[in-house]
């Protein structure tokens, strides 16, 4: 079985953790992991947002080694456990580039988690997760965050 497992550098309290999801189900034991994390395109107007002169391009390599940092560690989390699992990072829209990695990749099954966010900013931004259920060629589990009471 191979399971992609999409992760956000950006873990919050009202975000699930797909990874200890994961790691905690008794998948068959030659499962594959391959924990993939996104660092989205840094556009022009972004420069001006960041103080010293840094361009765009340097923001986007800044963006791009977070996301492989996220991912190099989050496989860690996951071999930790004793499963197999290796680390990948893209640049790009999340909502296309998980879908079209785990088709390329052969996922059997896409795991991301959920966030709890305003419906306002989900119609504005759109959600992420919902995106990969509506479009991955495999099955997906959503890992919900815990609310709090």
């Amino acid at each position: 079985m191979r399971i992609l497992v999409a992760v956000s550098g950006m873990q919050h309290d009202e975000c699930a953790d797909p990874i200890e999801t994961a790691a905690s189900l008794p998948w068959p034991k030659d499962t594959e992991f391959c924990v993939l994390a996104m660092a989205e395109n840094v556009h022009p107007p972004i420069a001006g947002l960041v103080p010293g002169g840094v361009g765009v391009s340097d923001v986007q390599r800044i963006a791009d080694t977070a996301a492989a940092n996220v991912a190099v560690s989050a496989a860690a989390r996951l071999q930790d456990r004793g499963w197999r699992a290796n680390s990948a990072e893209l640049e790009g829209d999340p909502k296309t580039k998980i879908t079209d990695f785990a088709r390329e990749w052969g996922a059997d099954l896409v795991v991301v988690g959920s966030c709890d966010r305003p419906a306002v900013e989900r119609f504005f931004v759109g959600s992420v997760s919902q995106s990969v259920v509506n479009h991955a060629s495999c099955s997906v589990l959503v890992v919900k965050a815990p609310h709090a009471e």
